[in-house]
């Protein structure tokens, strides 16, 4: 393959023929003679048949043999012609280059003149670096002695496409016109070289490494685990197993002629940048601190809780050694070198402790409601309290009243108590449950949880403030609350001293606590006191003034929850929660006579007036038109009386869920 910006001659046979054809054309030219092959064509023509045919053909031939002749005749005088009248103008060609620079075009002078410019003050005074990657070679001129000579180059640049025939020189020409020619500097530029291959000889050897892999050494047994991570900790005694690592080294070397080639490569281009060099390199096998650790170390035991009970495994401990930490200490050890290192005990992450401090940590909320000493209701709230007791909600998870206690049937030992009926107070299984949920709807909302289900009675009762109770009855009415928090939430849920105890215990992340505020915003409706009347001796005994059913004040109400800042306790904010809307109800009152006799329009016997309709005494006569902006000094564990003074002792406490309506409101086991 022809090399790039070099001259190469023609081969022998075409030099020849090309001599002839220009000879041949030059003595044509001149009169002087005529060529051979065009006798051989006339000779042939001399001979053509007498036959018709045979005689056109032999024309047609002998014209193109003419025509060719012909244009051969022009382009050799062309050639002729572009060779004797091409004069040398004493210029170097072209596309010539050294150290960068385009000598075409220049006189040797000019090209001596540009590259001294370039040179004289770079190769007798500048240092070659050779970085290596743990130190650097200098070559400084007064030991690699650089000298150029210019004038050597610059003539062989000028001779660049004139030393040959006429034919290469104009050859070496055309190519200089169409692509560069680099001169080689090497051949003129005088080095000792002795010095630089010496040089590195020293640095490969300095540099030479024997390939060697990494020796491990482990001595001792594991000791005994069964103690806690207390006791590992102050156990002094403990004869420790070691491991030792005897570091490998790696195969290292430097390959001194790629090297030495970059060198001279550089001072070719007069270019004095630093070089760096990378040894060849080949490393131990990397250390599997895994496998070693599989194999004499014995991993701890984290805690393990129990998704479901919520139980917790206690940790165990490991023993060995912590594969990060020998990581980080073996990086730091040079290849070669020989350590020792001590095996510990190692403590799972996860302790029964940890689990413990996040786990049911915090009292959430509590909320304590008095209710009344009747035995059958007494015994019904102890029934579903013990039912939701130790109750575990995980994250996310909603808490079902109705899931979680069941149907109140007598199997399970609940009792007949007062319910809500039909807006009236009748006995029923499980009479008085709805206050345990009311319990647990109030606490829920003071630990800001997600309330999913909720309903509030047909009447106000007394045991939670105002609008914060919630109505069950078993397969309609349900309430329910979503744990909305990072941790696993108990309810806590018991009765003594006269109390309904409800706690919510997980953990608290918030920086801010609630507290619940209220409005009427509709009412307050009272009811009358109306009579019914009996005879004397009545077969129910009833005696005249005996309240049959007592009186509840109807009203709408709207809650809020209000968050206040544990630091400052000043208020968050106060956001809308519920709206409540309890009916009115009228007081009834036996009244002792003839029922056949005169009466009032309300039943009473006509000697006896309509009782007046009175507001309860705890009623407030107006209600807060904003909400608090402190925190109360003090919480609540009872709530407001919003009945009459006077309750019948046959009568419940609660209501039932929906206000006034044509249709009968489904029951309450309020």
């Amino acid at each position: 393959m022809k090399k790039k910006g070099t001259f190469q001659q023609p081969r022998k046979r075409e030099e020849d023929e090309l001599d002839e054809a220009f000879e041949q054309v030059t003595a044509m030219a001149n009169g002087k003679g005529h060529s051979v092959k065009a006798d051989a064509v006339y000779q042939t023509g001399s001979e053509i048949s007498e036959d018709a045919d045979q005689s056109r053909r032999k024309k047609i031939i002998i014209i193109s043999c003419v025509a060719v002749s012909i244009a051969l005749i022009a382009a050799a005088l062309g050639i002729w012609w572009f060779l004797d009248t091409t004069k040398d103008d004493g210029l170097i060609y072209s596309n010539v280059y050294a150290f960068g620079i385009d000598l075409g075009g220049m006189t040797p002078e000019q090209a001596e003149t540009a590259i001294h410019e370039q040179t004289d003050d770079t190769y007798p005074n500048n240092n070659l670096t050779v970085e290596l990657p743990d130190y650097s070679l200098i070559l400084a001129p007064s030991s690699t002695k650089p000298s150029l000579d210019v004038a050597g180059l610059v003539e062989a640049a000028y001779n660049f496409g004139r030393t040959g025939n006429r034919w290469q020189n104009y050859q070496a020409k055309m190519q200089s016109a169409l692509s560069h020619h680099n001169m080689n500097v090497l051949e003129f530029l005088s080095l000792d070289t002795t010095y630089i291959e010496d040089l590195l000889a020293q640095a490969a050897k300095a540099a030479a490494s024997e390939l060697k892999q990494t020796e491990i050494t482990v001595t001792g047994k594991v000791p005994d685990l069964n103690r806690t991570i207390e006791q590992a900790n102050a156990d002094t005694e403990v004869e420790h197993m070691t491991i030792t690592f005897r570091m490998g080294t790696p195969y290292r070397a430097l390959d001194t002629k790629k090297v030495f080639e970059t060198i001279m490569n550089a001072y070719a281009n007069n270019d004095f940048t630093t070089i760096h060099v990378e040894y060849d390199v080949k490393e131990p096998a990397p250390l599997d601190l895994n496998k070693l650790f599989k194999e004499h170390c014995v991993a701890p035991v984290d805690a393990i809780l129990d998704e479901k009970t919520y139980d917790i495994t206690p940790e165990v401990l490991g023993y060995g050694f912590d594969i990060q930490d020998y990581t980080n200490r073996l990086a730091e050890v040079k290849p070669g070198d020989e350590v020792t290192y001590e095996f510990r005990f190692l403590n799972p992450k996860v302790t029964k402790a940890s689990l413990e401090e996040y786990l049911f940590h915090d009292s959430l909320a509590r909320v304590d409601t008095d209710h009344v000493d009747i035995y059958n209701r007494t015994n019904n709230l102890i029934l579903a309290c013990e039912a939701i007791n130790g109750t575990i909600i995980r994250p996310g998870e909603v808490f079902s009243f109705n899931d979680i206690v069941g149907e109140r049937t007598s199997d399970k030992g609940y009792l007949p108590a007062a319910i809500y009926s039909g807006g009236e107070t009748v006995d029923g299984l499980g009479g008085g449950v709805c206050q345990v949920a009311s319990t647990i709807y109030y606490a829920a909302l003071l630990a800001d949880m997600e309330i999913v289900e909720r309903t509030e009675h047909m009447f106000e009762v007394s045991y939670v403030p105002p609008g914060l109770d919630a109505t069950i009855y078993w397969g309609s009415l349900d309430f329910q609350f979503r744990n909305n928090t990072d941790y696993p939430l108990r309810i806590d849920a018991s009765v003594s001293g006269g109390q309904v105890h409800v706690e919510l215990v997980g953990t608290d992340t918030k920086d801010y606590y609630v507290e619940m505020d209220y409005e009427t915003i509709d009412g307050p409706y009272y009811g009358q006191t109306k009579y019914k009347i009996y005879p004397e001796n009545n077969p129910e005994g009833y005696e005249d003034g005996e309240v049959l059913q007592t009186a509840y004040t109807g009203r709408t109400i709207r809650t809020y929850r209000c968050k206040y800042s544990k630091a400052t306790n000043e208020l968050i904010s106060s956001d809308y929660e519920a709206t409540s809307d309890f009916a009115k109800r009228d007081r009834i009152v036996v009244a002792i006579g003839d029922p056949n006799g005169p009466t009032t329009p309300d039943g009473r016997p006509s000697e006896t007036t309509t009782a007046p309709t009175t507001k309860p005494t705890t009623q407030p006569t107006t209600q807060p038109t904003t909400h608090p902006t402190t925190q109360p000094t003090t919480q609540p564990t009872t709530a407001p009386t919003t009945e009459p003074t006077t309750t019948p002792t046959t009568a419940a406490t609660e209501a039932t869920q929906a206000p006034e309506a044509t249709e009968a409101p489904a029951p309450a086991e309020g």
